[in-house]
């Protein structure tokens, strides 16, 4: 029995040692496949599927050592910049080795359900006007803005010296700035309207606000006085434009006049000082927060269509984009305008122009744009362009000829997006130009001293981040305006031009239709001192430009590349449009897809839509 017992002991030894050899055996193998990333930018996720949430990228040409492999996916490791890596990548971009293959690991038959991924992004939005105050001198308060008196139970409202309230906003009424107010009287909430001068702002928060139109430009002083010593600011006295942003800091009455202290950028600057209240007007606090964005499910998103108002005639197309790109999201526009009417508008003579090389179908034969008897069209801006007709126009007005994944960028919400706005994808923009891979000197614009170094990439987030605009739309608009080729660009950006020297204009703005547009553009960038200008440096240029984009045209609500080109806001409706280029939106919105490649499927971007209340029941065809 003692005999028969330790041979089956010794059997079972035998046993657990050859299992732990395969273990070993296997574990090797698997670990000892190497590769390289053929991908320009390749997503790492935390498991095996686009499902996952992506937890890292490389760069092309990162070694990686595939540790598993499953359903077209590897488990990978990698070390970037002495920091280890580990996650999923798809199979499709690893070059492997060629003396090595990874073996393949059993996947297990049941898996949980993955979670979610969830993806992020920023909303600018504006608060209401909601300041702290108090009663400075005992009064009544009126129902409007004509001195009829609030009454509750027949009985005129008084408030009482330092009784709280609260601005909700003001107006002016002959000379008078009125404050409508909230306050508690008999246990309820109440709204009135009341003088100014009757109220002292706590300021425990410091309100916004901006110079108003009263005058074109008003100075600030050392003292709430009039005839005190003005501010100044690198020896020069400060006077602001209006429409200028500020912040109140303080206020009070001085012989019957109100006066606010402010603060405000002068010249990229922050200068403090004293002026009359009258020429400073609140305005709503802008916030930004960070929205969660969940895909939705194809019934949802049919309702989600349905209650925004698009017509049937886009929903196949954006369908198609939903199902390939589920976190994106598409707001309508409600123009409140008929397609036609608004064609007709955009048709005026010399309104939208086109190359003179496109074919006859493209361009105005009208009367002032064609000459039958030389066959020629007449040229409206440099040598080339000319006017676009009427189907080429249509053509490219009509949102639904451009509802897939390569044009519809032109439609993109134009805010700076960091979660997903990145410097790879504003180096995809600028591969090919003059500006790649480059770097410039400037002048520092805080001291006007320092001599500082930055590349171009670089100098565009910098814009970006400073103005709110997307990057990638800054980029694409300096390439459609300035890049004449891969070498080359426009007198624009060169600080050549001998009628402007040392000028800089990146955006063409100021640019207007003529024979040589560009040096009206260098003249404008010359002049002036809002947005940095003079603009004697690249980077004044491509950071102060971005301001006037933001400040001009975006944050009024022509947020779009679109929106840009054929402004159907109620703001300067067909008029103030960037762009005489009919063609300009559509080839804005393909350098901007080119900068997204590989990331779209990760990337919750915003799609506003334009809507007409008429439109033809087919897309406007491509003239013939």
């Amino acid at each position: 029995m003692k005999s028969r017992k330790g041979i089956w002991i010794l059997w079972i030894v035998v046993c657990v040692l050859a299992g732990c050899m395969c273990l070993n055996q296997d574990h090797s193998d698997a670990a000892s496949a190497t590769g390289v990333v053929t991908a320009a930018s390749l997503n790492v996720r935390s498991g095996a599927g686009t499902n996952y949430s992506v937890v890292n990228t490389l760069a092309k040409g990162t070694k990686v050592t595939v540790l598993n492999t499953a359903d077209g996916w590897y488990e990978i490791e990698a070390t970037v910049n002495n920091e280890k890596i580990t996650g999923y990548v798809s199979a499709t971009y690893i070059a492997m080795d060629s003396a090595a293959t990874p073996t393949p690991t059993a996947v297990p038959t049941e898996a949980p359900t993955p979670a979610p991924t969830v993806y992020y992004r920023l909303e600018t939005t504006t608060n209401p006007i909601s300041v702290a105050a108090r009663i400075r001198v005992k009064t009544k308060v009126y129902k409007n803005k004509k001195y009829s008196y609030y009454k509750v139970s027949k009985r005129k409202v008084t408030l009482n010296k330092n009784k709280k309230v609260t601005i909700l906003g003001e107006s002016r009424v002959k000379g008078v700035k009125w404050l409508k107010i909230r306050f508690t009287y008999k246990k309820k909430k109440r709204t009135a309207y009341i003088p100014e001068y009757y109220v002292t702002m706590t300021l425990k928060t410091k309100p916004t606000a901006k110079v108003n139109s009263l005058k074109k430009s008003i100075k600030l002083y050392k003292k709430a006085k009039s005839g005190s010593t003005v501010v100044k600011s690198r020896k020069k006295k400060v006077t602001l434009k209006k429409n200028t942003a500020v912040t109140i800091l303080s206020n009070k009455v001085v012989k019957k006049k109100k006066w606010y202290r402010i603060s405000a950028k002068y010249k990229n600057k922050t200068v403090k000082g004293w002026t009359l209240s009258k020429y400073i007007t609140l305005t709503k606090p802008v916030v930004q927060k960070k929205v969660k964005v969940v895909a939705l499910s194809e019934a949802d998103f049919e309702k989600s269509m349905t209650a925004q108002g698009f017509p049937e005639s886009y929903k196949p197309y954006l369908r198609a984009l939903h199902q390939k790109y589920p976190y994106w999201q598409f707001k309508a526009f409600k123009t409140g305008v008929k397609f036609q009417d608004a064609l007709t508008a955009e048709s005026k003579l010399g309104e939208n122009l086109i190359s003179n090389s496109k074919s006859e179908a493209w361009k105005s034969k009208e009367a002032g744009a064609y000459d039958s008897a030389t066959g020629t069209w007449k040229v409206f801006d440099g040598s080339t362009w000319v006017a676009a007709s009427k189907e080429a126009i249509a053509y490219y007005m009509d949102p639904r000829n451009f509802l897939n994944d390569r044009t519809v960028f032109m439609f993109e919400s134009l805010e700076y997006q960091p979660e997903y706005q990145t410097a790879a994808g504003v180096n995809k923009i600028l591969s090919n130009t003059p500006f790649y891979g480059k770097s410039f000197s400037y002048v520092d614009t805080t001291d006007n001293k320092t001599n500082r170094s930055i590349n171009y990439t670089n100098a565009f987030l910098a814009a970006a981040k400073i103005n709110g605009v997307s990057p990638y739309h800054l980029a694409s608009r300096v390439k459609q305006e300035v890049v004449t080729s891969a070498t080359t660009t426009s007198i624009a950006v060169t600080g050549t031009n001998s009628s402007y020297p040392g000028i800089f204009n990146f955006y063409n703005i100021g640019a207007t239709s003529g024979s040589n547009p560009a040096v009206n553009g260098l003249k404008w960038a010359s002049s002036g001192t809002t947005y940095l200008r003079p603009w004697t440096d690249r980077y004044r240029s491509i950071v102060g430009g971005a301001q006037y984009i933001g400040q001009s045209y975006i944050q009024k609500g022509q947020n779009t590349g679109y929106l840009e080109k054929f402004n159907l806001t109620a703001n300067s409706r067909y008029s103030h449009q960037y762009m005489t280029n009919v063609e300009a939106a559509y080839s804005e919105a393909i350098k901007t897809k080119n900068a997204y490649a590989g990331l779209m499927d990760a990337s919750s971007i915003v799609f506003s839509i334009p809507v007409f209340t008429e439109m033809p029941s087919s897309p406007c065809a491509a003239p013939q």
